[in-house]
């Protein structure tokens, strides 16, 4: 008994599978098991075939399925669970596509339909082939695919504090701040400085002192001459002398007010100077003041703006799918042994991809023949039932046609006598009833000359009827 179950669990089990490969094949079951009389399969080699391409079918689909699965759970951050259930989605969407494409290949067609239908197949077996090969290439590629969206991350971080600081003006504040600091330090130096024409002032000053000392050795000189003459000297002569050594100091004294004269109008010179620039670097510290508060504001802006972008910048660097996408385009771009790999890898799983399609264009096996068999007698059967159908739908028309026709000439024999003679009965039919109302209104007391006037018109109109009738 338990040998019983288990045969027929291995029974069950096969007929299952080999409905799933034919079903995957697009084609029947029943056609694939067709037996002779003796047991043996009658399309051997389309069978074969057909299985085989089935299997492919199912195992590109299971294949797209665990890579969107590992793609979702590894680059989207989404759960395992929703990945394995999106994987499964994807998977039968795939399966559903494969099936389609073979199920929509004729292989008895003629070269140019098979290359257009191979050129858009191709077409959807590459996009399949890139949905399936990006996620292992990422994955093969981590740890360089990271680093390059870390130079991604970090570059456009420096590209985010740049146009912060564009977006404020902060470069430009700052050049401001910076000319204004090297002018405030020309005025400090100016201000402890002296005025150009100082040198010029204190040489004359130098000349003037030179010139006095100069003249006071010679003015003292002549005077103690004339003092010692003013001893022996007359009074006359002392007076004489005496005006002489006034004169004389006079000169000393006054070579020493020009001396003195000079050195104020040196200090004078020196404390206007010494107020100009002070009002200039006090005007310049003011300007530096004004324009750093303008540039602190600006760089507190531009500090906000770059944070909140910065922020936007690092959660997209760690966003998984888009971030990993960005730097594998960047690496494919840059780096010739990356895109070699991919290539490689694309190249191979598109042609896993289109085994299936090839087969089922370069071979025409008797599974083949006997469903382009089956399609062409459908075909004609429809045809054929679309014939008679049509036919039938005409022969139809033609009778009503023909009927119409019939009446049509009836009527154009009558010549609108009977039409004439409906008017005349629906006449008399009125007339009549008139009378009866009229007769019932007045009674006993009606006028015997409208009764007769009503009776002569229906007398008429009778034998106008008749004669018509009897014209026709």
């Amino acid at each position: 008994m338990r040998n019983l179950n288990e045969r027929t669990f291995m029974q069950a089990l096969v007929h299952a599978s080999k409905s799933l490969l034919a079903l995957s094949a697009a084609v029947s079951l029943k056609v694939l098991d067709a037996q002779d009389s003796n047991g043996n399969y009658l399309y051997s080699r389309g069978r074969h075939k057909y299985f085989g391409i089935g299997a492919l079918v199912i195992f590109f689909a299971l294949f797209a399925g665990y890579g969107m699965a590992h793609m979702l759970a590894s680059m989207v951050n989404v759960s395992s669970t929703g990945a394995i259930i999106a994987g499964c989605l994807w998977a039968v969407f795939q399966w559903c596509l494969e099936r389609q494409m073979i199920m929509s290949i004729q292989s008895d067609a003629s070269w140019r339909a098979k290359s257009m239908g191979l050129f858009w197949r191709s077409l959807l077996a590459l996009l399949s082939a890139i949905t399936m090969v990006y996620p292992f290439f990422v994955d093969s590629n981590r740890a360089e695919i990271t680093v390059k969206t870390g130079e991604l991350e970090r570059t456009r971080l420096i590209q985010n504090l740049q146009s912060a600081q564009l977006a404020t003006d902060l470069p430009t504040l700052q050049q401001d701040v910076a000319a204004l600091d090297d002018k405030l330090q020309k005025a400090e130096e100016k201000l402890y400085g002296e005025p150009p024409q100082m040198a010029e002032m204190r040489q004359q000053l130098q000349t003037l002192r030179e010139q006095a000392k100069t003249e006071e050795r010679r003015a003292n000189g002549q005077i103690a001459n004339w003092r010692k003459a003013m001893i022996v000297a007359l009074p006359a002569e002392t007076i004489l002398l005496e005006q002489k050594i006034s004169a004389a100091q006079n000169r000393i004294n006054a070579a020493k007010a020009r001396c003195l004269r000079q050195e104020q109008d040196i200090n004078t010179t020196l404390i206007a100077w010494r107020k100009e620039k002070l009002a200039e670097k006090a005007q310049v510290a003011e300007e530096r003041h004004e324009a750093n508060a303008i540039a602190s504001k600006a760089r507190a802006d531009a500090q906000a703006l770059e944070k909140t972008q910065t922020e936007h910048i690092q959660a997209a660097s760690h966003a998984g799918f888009a971030a990993d996408f960005a730097a594998t385009w960047d690496m494919l771009q840059n780096d010739m042994h990356r895109r070699l790999q991919l290539i490689w890898w694309l190249l191979w799983f598109l042609t896993i991809e289109l085994v299936a399609i090839i087969v089922k264009f370069t071979s025409h096996t008797d599974v083949d023949a006997r469903l382009n068999a089956d399609e062409h007698l459908l075909k004609f059967d429809i045809s054929s039932n679309f014939t008679l159908r049509k036919t039938q739908i005409e022969v139809g028309q033609l009778r009503e046609m023909t009927a119409l026709k019939g009446e049509r000439a009836a009527l154009q024999a009558d010549d609108g006598i009977s039409a004439a003679a409906l008017a005349t009965i629906r006449q008399m039919r009125q007339l009549e009833q008139q009378a009866e109302l009229s007769s019932s209104i007045s009674s006993n007391n009606a006028s015997s000359g409208l009764r007769s006037l009503l009776q002569e018109t229906l007398n008429t109109m009778n034998a106008n009827f008749l004669r018509l009738l009897a014209n026709k």
